[in-house]
């Protein structure tokens, strides 16, 4: 199970946001771009960067910082927000990212996901975004009126090979994960399943091991030291 720390970029800074909500926002006073060198000198052996301007708008917005981020790193960076068209993967891409996270686009265009899944099939993932069972869009702000479990099943049967789940109201709460909907989205899928939200400790490191999910990602049960990264990485 990969272990991989998150940084959420807004107006170029290192902010986190309480279950997607843009008016509960921390912004940190820290360097994103050192933060990634931590994260890496740390033992990360892959970060997931993502740029919160560009989810809201629907356009990527934090370039420079991103560039900067996975220009200054040996790790593999993946990248979301504000994806939603081949010329902003295949711009990702040419930056260095290893691979490019898409949501919005994902439920509303299939024959756009089609299309892209056939240049980029292994550089693509898709972001399964949930909130009570339904699946979020544009940078969580709205409701798409798809369910998690049917949505998914019909991606994986379009060809996509790689899921990130969040559970919208865990997220940036640490409040453990949603280990049931985790269990159920496993139930339907083969495709590998990356997780994010609620991750709060070692414990809950070491469950989702058990449940075999392909990654973790964390973000401030990290930042505030309430998991240590060398720890998170050998309990895996």
């Amino acid at each position: 199970m990969l272990i991989i720390p998150a940084i959420d970029l807004r107006d170029g800074k290192y902010v986190r946001l309480k279950q997607g909500n843009y008016a509960l926002e921390t912004i940190y006073g820290l360097d994103p771009v050192e933060i990634a060198k931590k994260w890496q000198s740390a033992g990360a052996k892959a970060l997931h960067v993502v740029d919160l301007d560009g989810a809201k708008t629907g356009q990527l917005v934090n370039l420079e910082s991103i560039e900067k981020i996975i220009t200054v790193l040996n790790i593999p960076v993946q990248v979301g927000g504000g994806v939603q068209s081949i010329a902003a993967i295949e711009q990702l891409l040419s930056l260095g990212a290893s691979k490019v996270i898409i949501g919005t686009l994902a439920l509303e265009d299939e024959v756009q996901l089609v299309k892209l899944l056939s240049r980029y099939a292994e550089k693509i993932i898709v972001s399964l975004d949930s909130k009570n069972g339904q699946l979020a869009k544009r940078g969580w702000l709205e409701n798409s009126g798809q369910d998690l479990l049917e949505t998914a099943v019909k991606l994986e049967k379009l060809g996509v090979k790689s899921f990130i789940y969040t559970d919208v109201l865990k997220d940036g709460t640490l409040s453990q994960p949603n280990y049931e909907g985790i269990k159920s989205l496993m139930s339907v899928l083969s495709t590998p399943l990356t997780i994010a939200g609620g991750v709060s400790c070692l414990a809950d490191i070491e469950k989702l091991a058990s449940l075999k999910v392909a990654g973790v990602i964390i973000g401030k049960a990290l930042l505030e030291g309430r998991i240590n990264l060398k720890e998170a990485n050998d309990a895996s």
